[in-house]
């Protein structure tokens, strides 16, 4: 977004080349507004038509523990390792964990494979050797702190 705001000032500004026509240059301002305007309402739509879940799919939540970024990216690939989960989201802040998946996504199956990894859920407890593989820093039952 910022590259489209840089964009637009270098077309608006007075080293533009029109700068001593005043009737072009405020044509080009009003041009690109419009432009950037329908290309963010544009990017817009897109994104929410990528984030809704498909007719048919269905979204769960539950409580995954977690501390910090390396939790989330091994959270949320174990979660699409699992038959059924087309799109999963984990909160660092909230420790949620959001799945979006087919009628065949099964959310115990989900918290089995988290809790073989290391990361204790709602639905399962982590096992003790998946969590003793965890990096230090991800060891959040030994009072490692969100980071």
């Amino acid at each position: 977004m910022k590259s489209l705001f840089f964009i637009y000032s270098l077309l608006t500004t007075h080293y533009s080349p029109f700068t001593t026509h005043n009737k072009m240059n405020s044509s080009i301002k009003y041009i690109s507004t419009a432009v950037l305007f329908l290309f963010f309402i544009f990017t817009t739509a897109i994104s929410a038509q990528s984030t809704a879940p498909a007719s048919g799919d269905q979204v769960v939540s539950f409580h995954v523990s977690g501390v910090c970024g390396d939790c989330k990216e091994r959270i949320e690939s174990t979660a699409l390792d699992v038959k059924g989960v087309k799109k999963a989201e984990w909160d660092q802040k909230t420790d949620m964990l959001v799945l979006v998946g087919s009628a065949k996504m099964d959310k115990q199956k989900v918290a089995n494979a988290l809790a073989k990894a290391g990361h204790g859920s709602d639905l399962a407890t982590a096992d003790p050797k998946g969590y003793a593989k965890l990096p230090g820093c991800c060891q959040y039952d030994s009072g490692a702190k969100k980071h």
